[in-house]
């Protein structure tokens, strides 16, 4: 059993616009979600699935849950006409049924979750984790989800290297969010453009269970690029994930002939990421510098 994230955003289609809870309630009532062919993970669903369901503005919290009733499929004849309901948004390419479905009395907001959910790397970007139309999870996050609650992060912080850690964390834990709003003045040694699909703007993409911290194309040679930022993960670890998204990009979205490769950016590299990459020709490491600089004020 698997265990999913299904987001729902406002939609202009039809000359008007579909609220996110619109959209829930209409799919909801249907017991059917409409998908892309292109959805990232939709080949993965499985009959038996448990799903929660992310409303984005205003709401920015989960609202029901439900069991998939039936892997993705084509709707097709009748069916399909009923199921997109006089309209053009909900007429969908793929989908999946929905059995027991929960509609919750008051909506759980990210933010009283967040804090809990491991999945959720960068807790003050969340909002690029709810990207797109699915993401798995974890049954842990699945649980807390369902559950609500609040965690302490400061009952973490148990010894001086805990803090150490966290501190390491906090200054680094903006660095997603800085490369994603000034991409277009990073230098990256290439021309890299985010790799866009549905409503997933390449920043934490869902790769299976896991988030690729930004999936790019050079627009030069059309590659798949991996970002992975370093951000206080060991060495051996950040190979680790760099060389499984690359795998998965190569095998789930690459076309015939489409290269993949990695690129690493740390704030230094250490000698065990220097001697680790040394057999990778697919991966590069970037390192990155702060300058901070106070200047006096002309009179």
């Amino acid at each position: 059993m698997n265990y999913w994230i299904f987001t729902v955003t406002a939609h202009k289609s039809d000359g008007r616009t579909y609220t996110p809870q619109e959209v829930l309630d209409q799919r909801l009532k249907a017991q059917f979600w409409g998908l892309g062919e292109k959805t990232p993970n939709r080949k993965s669903l499985e009959k038996g699935d448990e799903v929660v369901f992310y409303v984005g503005n205003p709401v920015k919290g989960f609202a029901a849950s439900a069991h998939l009733a039936s892997p993705s499929f084509q709707p097709a004849g009748e069916e399909l006409e009923n199921l997109a309901h006089g309209t053009n948004y909900y007429r969908a390419s793929y989908g999946v049924r929905l059995d027991q479905i929960s509609v919750w009395e008051r909506p759980r907001p990210v933010d009283e979750v967040v804090a809990s959910l491991d999945f959720v790397e960068n807790k003050e970007f969340w909002m690029t984790y709810f990207q797109g139309g699915l993401r798995q999870i974890a049954e842990k996050d699945y649980r807390t989800i369902c559950r609500g609650g609040r965690e302490n992060l400061t009952g973490k912080i148990s010894s001086p290297a805990d803090l150490e850690r966290e501190s390491e964390f906090a200054l680094e834990t903006h660095l997603e969010e800085f490369l994603d709003r000034n991409w277009d003045n990073v230098d990256f040694g290439a021309k890299l453009e985010k790799y866009q699909i549905d409503e997933q703007s390449g920043c934490q993409f869902p790769a299976g269970p896991w988030s690729i911290d930004f999936l790019c194309i050079d627009k030069d040679t059309g590659d798949f690029v991996v970002l992975e930022l370093k951000r206080g993960k060991s060495s051996d670890s950040t190979i680790g994930q760099i060389s499984r998204y690359v795998a998965y990009v190569q095998k789930h979205l690459a076309k015939p002939g489409q290269s993949v490769r990695g690129i690493i950016i740390a704030k230094e590299a250490d000698e065990a990421l220097k001697y680790a990459i040394q057999p990778l020709t697919f991966v590069k490491v970037l390192t990155y510098r702060v300058d901070f600089r106070l200047s006096a004020l002309s009179t």
